[in-house]
């Protein structure tokens, strides 16, 4: 098996990570959930790492991005579905408060990390230090995630095949999208 191939889900947990950090809109969540599921516990734990560090990468392009054109940088997140006007304001005034706080918290509250990537040159936030709290931002919830499904398929496995249980984390992902859209703006 050459190299590539056995950490294809790596590498793609760590581009999916840079691409959600950014424009794409569908949380790493779902391929770690899908390690977790496939691979296991200490698979998921490491693609979870990856991915924050991916979503580091990425929130350091939004920052760059941001910090040497920040209307521009605005106006492509705001395009990203499920992000509004109201939400970039509310997190601005997080940012203003506390920026390390707010990009901490602020994605816990269905706030995309992407918004406070783009606030954070103009909250004071040093890059260096916003790519680390991007890191500890991200980890605990992709770790909360991937190694939960992990466990949670284990458990199932008594009664549902793997074929099954692949069929349970997509429809678990098409309802939460489902919802997900349905109650955000945009």
């Amino acid at each position: 098996m050459t190299t590539l191939r056995k950490h294809a889900l790596d590498v793609a947990a760590f581009i999916w990570g840079v691409a959600e950090a950014t424009l794409f809109f569908f949380v790493p969540d779902v391929l770690l959930s899908y390690i977790g599921l496939k691979r296991g516990a200490k698979s998921a734990a490491r693609a979870s790492v990856i991915a924050a560090l991916g979503a580091s990468v990425g929130g350091v392009i939004m920052y760059v991005w941001s910090a040497n054109d920040p209307a521009t940088a605005r106006e492509a997140v705001l395009a990203v579905p499920a992000i509004s006007e109201a939400m970039a304001q509310r997190a601005e005034q997080a940012m203003a408060e506390n920026w390390f706080l707010a990009t901490f918290f602020g994605p816990l509250t269905s706030t995309p990390f992407k918004l406070y990537a783009i606030l954070a040159p103009h909250a004071g936030a040093p890059l260096p230090a916003f790519a680390l709290a991007a890191i500890a931002a991200r980890l605990p919830r992709f770790l909360i995630v991937s190694i939960g499904v992990s466990l949670i398929g284990r458990f199932l496995s008594r009664w549902l095949s793997e074929r099954q249980l692949i069929w349970v984390l997509i429809g678990a992902w098409l309802l939460f999208y489902a919802v997900f859209f349905t109650r955000m703006p945009n």
